[in-house]
């Protein structure tokens, strides 16, 4: 944790981001590329601050830490921003369209030259708007693709291995995978798939990926499941169920234990091995996810893998 960290008073984001780095062994090139310059850096972590909180934050959260756990010392500028992000956020999700062009508008006005953070926030709230005005999902993608493009400049090039993301920019690379599976977008998806798969495996140490790694592993894992790729839907599920050990997050068990049933079940199946085979296996994965789609209200879900275990398995007593 962060308060066990001996820091200059004078300097606790600077003194604290310079610390983790080394921890981590993170060159200073390697946590601000796509952000900042390095000689910014070196200056933040010098104490000189000027660069904006949102930097900062993203160069935090690109360190597996909260800006939460940190006080951040506002200037009127940051003050001001936070607030219009505010304003922005509450008539997106109020669905006041107007309203929200007329503030995204504002903001481009005094933020956009101010770093690239600033334009990745642009762009992910147009494609908010698009989606809410059911706008063509296309362009939604290529909105969020410009939005990561903001701070991954290379995301296109296969080369995401040499950054350092948080968990902001990793979201936006799974929203666009979403968006693209629904889409029927498989080859562009298997793509990204890759990188992101890749730059996790290259990561896989930090506490940022152990915690986000099951929500990526349940997406890939259903969507290779239904590409017939058993093999890398278990691997991946094996993979994201064995991250989510030792941890109370409950999130994404329940896709993962369901894939893994269905790409067991199926391989068996494949391999012409179904009748004589044990199935001890996929029940328990069945009953597991099962269990956790009812404790978490998914009744729809629930019902169906009852009705599943009922018909393929004739396990009649699942309550």
């Amino acid at each position: 944790m962060f308060t066990n960290v001996e820091i200059a008073n004078d300097n606790n984001i600077g003194s604290a981001i310079q610390y983790f780095r080394d921890t981590y062994h993170i060159s200073q090139s390697e946590l601000c590329k796509g952000l900042c310059s390095v000689s910014t850096l070196s200056r933040v972590e010098a104490g000189e601050r000027d660069v904006d909180a949102f930097i900062l934050e993203m160069l935090l959260e690109r360190l597996g830490k909260s800006p939460y756990q940190f006080e951040l010392i506002l200037t009127d500028f940051d003050y001001d921003v936070y607030q219009r992000r505010i304003e922005i956020n509450k008539s997106i999700e109020s669905e006041e369209i107007d309203k929200s062009y007329a503030f995204i508008k504002e903001y481009d006005k005094i933020a956009s030259d101010k770093g690239t953070p600033h334009k990745q926030f642009i762009m992910i709230c147009k494609a908010r708007i698009n989606d809410l005005m059911a706008g063509d999902p296309e362009v939604t993608i290529d909105m969020l693709m410009e939005a990561i493009s903001c701070t991954v400049p290379d995301f296109n090039s296969n080369d995401m291995a040499g950054y350092f993301l948080s968990y902001t920019e990793l979201n936006i690379i799974l929203d666009i995978l979403q968006k693209m599976i629904l889409l029927q977008m498989n080859e562009k998806a298997n793509k990204i798939f890759d990188q992101i798969i890749n730059y996790l495996f290259w990561h896989n140490q930090t506490e940022k990926v152990t915690s986000i790694y099951p929500k990526v592993a349940a997406i890939a894992g259903r969507f290779f499941y239904e590409q017939n790729d058993f093999d890398k839907a278990l691997e991946l599920c094996n993979k994201g169920l064995e991250m989510n050990k030792g941890s109370r997050r409950m999130e994404y068990l329940d896709e993962l234990n369901l894939v893994k049933a269905r790409a067991t079940e199926m391989k068996i199946k494949a391999a012409g091995h179904w009748d004589t085979s044990d199935k001890k296996e996929c029940i328990s994965l069945y009953l597991k996810a099962y269990h956790i789609f009812s404790f978490l209200g998914d009744d729809i879900k629930a019902k169906s893998i009852k009705k599943h275990l009922q018909e393929e398995y004739q396990w009649l007593d699942i309550d």
